[in-house]
């Protein structure tokens, strides 16, 4: 008890503010660069293989520079509607679990959209698994825009 009386303090109102500090080194610019991207459908490339199902799209970007590859971050996003008023975009990557309804059965799978990069290009991957790793032909990607987003 005698601990917690003695280790209470008051504090009282406070000061005056000190003198501003000196003006620091000016900083570099950042640069930014904003590309968007159309896949269209027939652009992905099915991978071939039976237990591991996926497409990929390779894209040329030559704002993805050396410096940008080095020195940068690299964000893309999804975009749906992108100019229009109810435009929506969701950052990569992502998962999502989705459900389809046949007659009275319950079909579950999963979405996943990821990507990578490299000086000049990008590769983006589209994965739909159902959890039982059979190719269903209507699990093909449709046309697709993105939005990439390059700061450095």
């Amino acid at each position: 008890m005698l601990c917690v009386s003695v280790s209470c303090v008051k504090i009282g109102p406070q000061g005056p503010p000190g003198p501003e500090g000196p003006q620091g080194p000016q900083g570099v610019p950042a640069e930014f660069d904003i590309v968007k991207l159309e896949v269209p459908a027939k652009a992905w490339q099915y991978s071939g293989q039976d237990d591991n199902n996926f497409f990929c799209a390779t894209v040329e970007v030559p704002e993805l520079t050396e410096d940008a590859f080095v020195y940068g971050v690299v964000s893309l996003y999804r975009t749906y509607n992108y100019e229009s008023s109810d435009a929506s975009q969701i950052v990569l990557p992502y998962v999502r679990l989705c459900e389809e309804v046949d007659g009275t059965d319950k079909f579950f799978y999963t979405e996943t959209i990821d990507y990578e990069y490299g000086i000049g290009w990008g590769n983006i991957y589209y994965t739909v698994s159902d959890f039982i790793y059979e190719w269903d032909p209507t699990y093909a990607p449709v046309d697709m825009q993105f939005r990439l987003v390059i700061a450095y």
